[in-house]
């Protein structure tokens, strides 16, 4: 299966498969347990990679060569007959598909749904799909209503949101503020301002009512791909931070964001 023998293992295992059943279903079942660990891994490869570790690549601080240990390997040994190993491995095989087939059909026997495996979509995925879209805008078509709006904004997405804020002014962190917009995330009015840096770099912060009394205030990196997030509870609102992955200052931009707004 992973080409691991030489050629006249490779004829007798061929000829042992078509001449004996048992040899077959034994085949079968480590070609089904290696499809099955190469679908495991392939979606642990599609996993979020920690913020901080995309950070340290992005800047350049990757592993120091001079740090790097070369492995020699030591010369295989002469191979012992393939068949008594095979016989081992699809005993283990057996053992760990007949346990998970046995949690599975447990499962199913009494009368439980299956387990979904997907995790559920929150308000913070839906705004990284806004936030994706308006950062490409053109200056025109960032926001739906621009910074020099009079004071309407506040009002407007308060009596929108139900969530009473004050603009930060993040001139300190090298922000200018553009605009303000108006979007739906998790069924709920979601307000977002907008904000640049000198680079061009567009930054949100994102706000929602959420449930009377929260108040946590501690903040949780995430990430969706090239864009992270920082978000927090506090006061009967949720909110978020969100900026390109390789900024190395949104933690601190949040700071400044959960006591301003």
């Amino acid at each position: 299966m992973d080409g691991e023998v030489d050629e006249a293992e490779r004829k007798e295992l061929e000829q042992l498969v078509a001449r004996d059943d048992e040899a077959r279903r034994m085949l079968e079942m480590l070609q089904a347990g290696s499809s099955f660990g190469n679908k495991a891994f392939e979606e642990f490869l599609h996993d979020p990679v920690p913020l901080s570790l995309v950070r340290r690549i992005k800047q350049g601080q990757g592993v120091n060569p001079k740090a790097e240990r070369v492995v020699t390997t030591a010369p295989r040994r002469a191979r012992l007959r393939l068949w008594p190993r095979a016989l081992a491995a699809s005993v283990a095989l057996l053992l760990i598909g007949g346990s998970t087939g046995f949690i599975i059909g447990k499962t199913g026997n009494d009368g439980a749904q299956p387990m979904n495996m997907a995790a559920a979509r929150t308000w913070l995925d839906d705004i990284a799909d806004y936030h994706r879209i308006y950062s490409r805008q053109t200056a025109e078509h960032l926001v739906e209503v621009p910074a020099s709006g009079d004071g309407k904004i506040e009002s407007w997405l308060t009596s929108s949101v139900g969530v009473n804020f004050s603009l930060p002014n993040l001139s300190a962190n090298g922000l200018t503020f553009e605009g303000a917009r108006l979007l739906v995330a998790a069924g709920k009015p979601v307000a977002q301002l907008m904000y640049k840096n000198e680079d061009g770099d567009v930054f949100a912060i994102c706000f929602l009512k959420s449930k009377p009394g929260t108040t946590d205030g501690k903040m949780t990196e995430s990430m969706r791909d090239d864009i992270a997030m920082i978000s927090w509870q506090k006061d009967g609102a949720s909110y978020v931070v969100v900026g390109p992955s390789a900024d190395a200052n949104l933690h601190q931009l949040a700071t400044a964001v959960s006591t301003a707004i």
